[in-house]
């Protein structure tokens, strides 16, 4: 069975076929369309043309098909929000808006170097599907720093990173970017998602408070000496 839904990304309405058939998807995605391949709900499909698939139509819903068109027109992903600041993918034009701080180390040059943004855009978004994502102040649009999963350990436990630029902290914003990933990780990977981690130098008094305001308890496996790991169990643990 073919399929067709609308879905509108800021303001561009795109129509996004949804099939089972392979000649259907075929011909959609040599026509420059949007697809997503729908494999039944016995799983038995071959649908290699399609790089989105379902089990079932149910699946494809307006949040999962607004993210499909998103990653296939270049658009970022939006993370979450709430009333001063928005949390979504990185662009590559937002390199010119990342500051160059002392003490930057080759990950933090990935963000304001255009040709190392664009490649970790496509690799870490397009397969992981998590990453840093820009704290975007919304009344302007300005970029106040980064906060994101940087690693899932394969047990469940998701990594939580953050960095507010130095003109922008002390006024909240980590505090509230960090809860917006939490929230992020419980609702995008519920049961799944056995807990949250984060690894601080034990000399960051002003990072380890944080994450005990978030609710983190500071726990003696994985980190020894100068690091000292912190972890928030899941709500369904």
């Amino acid at each position: 069975m073919v399929w067709e839904r609308d879905v509108v990304v800021e303001d561009i309405c795109c129509r996004v076929l949804i099939s089972d058939e392979a000649e259907a998807l075929l011909a959609a995605k040599a026509a420059g369309r949007v697809i997503v391949g729908c494999l039944g709900e016995d799983g038995r499909g071959q649908l290699p043309m399609a790089d989105y698939l379902v089990e079932s139509i149910d699946a494809a819903d307006g949040r999962y098909l607004e993210r499909v068109v998103r990653r296939e027109r270049g658009l970022p992903w939006k993370i979450a929000e709430n009333n001063r600041l928005r949390l979504r993918e990185f662009t590559v034009g937002d390199a010119m808006q990342i500051p160059e701080e002392p003490g930057d180390q080759a990950a933090d040059r990935v963000f304001y170097e255009r040709e190392k943004l664009a490649a970790y855009i496509q690799s870490q978004y397009r397969f992981l599907e998590y990453g840093l994502w820009a704290v975007e102040r919304k009344r302007d649009g300005k970029i106040l720093g980064k906060a994101g999963l940087t690693n899932c350990d394969g047990n469940g436990y998701f990594e939580l990173a953050y960095h507010i630029f130095k003109p922008w902290r002390r006024q909240g914003y980590a505090q509230e970017a960090c809860r917006m990933v939490i929230d992020y990780v419980w609702e995008e990977y519920k049961e799944a998602a056995k807990g949250i981690y984060a690894v601080v130098e034990a000399s960051n008094y002003a990072s380890a408070g944080l994450l005990q305001k978030l609710g983190f308890s500071l726990t003696e496996p994985g980190c020894s000496g100068a690091r000292h790991r912190y972890c928030l169990c899941g709500p369904y643990c």
